[in-house]
């Protein structure tokens, strides 16, 4: 497992266009790319400002997510589109780098990282994924956990 470094943030939500599935950890890429379609067909078709790929979930088996896009200003939802937004709060931090298969890496050192300080995770976890890459190991993802008040 790769290194990852960590740093407790207060966050503030972030305006997201998301639409909504049930994945299992198995199926979870396909089942993002997926829900994103949706999401880039409003966001391209009303031409609004927009950020980051942003997928929130919780931790468990079968997830329940929210795959979007920050948006920056509002939108018309569609049936499949709705707004949403990130938490907010205290959030332990970490940044993985590399290919997004290797992504739970990150996540069971998120987990390790709460333990070894005492700090329990408080609701879902969420990835802000950086600008494309082709270069996998040049792939940035920020992965985030809100944690209960210390």
């Amino acid at each position: 497992m790769a290194a990852y470094e960590f740093e407790v943030q207060t966050v503030l939500p972030r305006s997201l266009a998301v639409a909504r599935g049930a994945a299992s950890r198995a199926g979870l890429a396909e089942t993002i790319l997926e829900l994103l379609d949706p999401v880039w067909t409003v966001l391209r078709e009303q031409g609004l400002p927009f950020g980051h790929n942003v997928v929130v979930y919780p931790q468990g088996g079968l997830m329940n997510i929210d795959a979007g896009v920050e948006v920056f200003g509002p939108f018309q939802p569609s049936d499949q589109v709705q707004p949403s937004t990130t938490p907010a709060g205290e959030a332990a931090m970490t940044v993985h780098w590399g290919d997004y298969a290797s992504l739970a890496e990150a996540h069971i050192a998120v987990g390790q990282w709460c333990q070894a300080h005492g700090r329990q995770p408080a609701g879902p976890t969420w990835e802000v994924y950086g600008d494309w890459e082709d270069d996998p190991q040049r792939r940035r993802t920020d992965v985030y956990v809100l944690l209960s008040p210390a």
